[in-house]
């Protein structure tokens, strides 16, 4: 179901290695070292991004849909097994699947060449997973950049993605949304997430576990446990999520801010029900402010005047993050 009404938001600021390893020539050569999906050829090609026994392995792209600290962070790339003999020719592994929490698909092996010895190299590195509280590796395939000017406490943005039909965050052990994200400037305020129902009830982290912009170094995972923070007097309904929610607020600082504000989200994503929203597509953000649910689960800045409370906001996508 596409939604299309006019939103708006009850807000309640207090609850918110490559080489050729030893081996013996046939026709087979060593293929090219993998890159985050290639394999080495070693005769007989495996399938990007997994080890084979005879030429090192691409990375596996597969993000930990299901861990709380990930948010389509991708995998470090194994290392296959060195030496192993050559075999015939070799041909290009297929393509590895995405992520279950946002990770891109591993692209295909190179092919093997022709004579040569056989390659036991380690394969390409894909990117490291984040772990809670620690940075990862930046992510490949684009982001979506918040850039937001500051200059009261008062001041606040909303950026949202409007769900396509309604889901169960009820759940006190798996109902939680994550958030991948890089301060570029963030010398005050705060980021966190917030979800809201059908009646535009809004829901969001409590004060006392907003993290400051200027505590995020690097590549981090934030999480939101929908399911086991309690209600309060929000009236949420946590069966009936709608909207996923990022909010950049300036306070509780009340001077100090980056000129403007600048956040780079990999993705967003909740643990069950298994959903992920990777902004590696120019079409997985929509720039244009607007004060009504945008279609097609992209991201979006809300202008309603209880959601934006300063001017000069931006969103855009971009291939090249941090």
């Amino acid at each position: 179901m596409i939604l299309t009404a006019v939103s708006c938001s009850v807000y309640d600021a207090s609850l918110i290695g490559g080489g050729p390893a030893p081996g013996t020539g046939g026709n087979g050569s060593a293929g090219h070292s993998g890159v985050a999906g290639q394999v080495n050829a070693g005769g007989h090609a495996g399938v990007a991004g997994k080890p084979v026994e005879n030429g090192g392995a691409g990375g596996s792209s597969s993000g930990d849909g299901g861990m709380i600290d990930t948010a389509g962070a991708m995998d470090a790339a194994g290392e296959g097994p060195e030496g192993g003999t050559a075999g015939g020719s070799g041909t290009a592994g297929s393509a590895g699947s995405s992520g279950a929490n946002g990770g891109s698909g591993a692209s295909a092996g190179s092919t093997a060449g022709g004579g040569g010895t056989l390659g036991g190299g380690s394969g390409g590195s894909g990117g490291t997973a984040a772990g809670a509280g620690t940075g990862g590796a930046p992510p490949v395939t684009g982001c979506a950049k918040l850039s937001v000017p500051m200059d009261d406490s008062n001041d606040r943005v909303h950026f949202v993605i409007s769900l396509s039909s309604a889901i169960d965050l009820s759940s006190m052990t798996t109902g939680i949304v994550t958030m991948h994200l890089y301060v570029e400037a963030g010398a005050a305020g705060t980021i966190f997430n917030y979800v809201q129902d059908s009646q535009y009830h809004y829901f969001g982290v409590t004060t006392a576990s907003r993290p400051a912009l200027s505590s995020l170094s690097g590549w981090q995972t934030l999480s939101f446990p929908v399911g086991a923070q309690p209600v309060g007097s929000t009236a949420i309904v946590k069966t009936d999520i709608r909207r996923i929610g990022i909010e950049i607020n300036a306070a509780p600082d009340t001077a100090g801010w980056s000129k403007p504000t600048v956040v780079y989200i990999d993705s967003i994503a909740v643990m069950s029900p298994a959903l992920s929203f990777p902004f590696d597509t120019t079409a997985t953000v929509s720039t244009t402010p607007t004060g009504s649910d945008v279609a097609g689960q992209v991201l979006w800045q809300h202008n309603g005047s209880s959601d934006t409370t300063t001017t000069g906001v931006t969103l855009t996508w971009q291939n090249a993050c941090p």
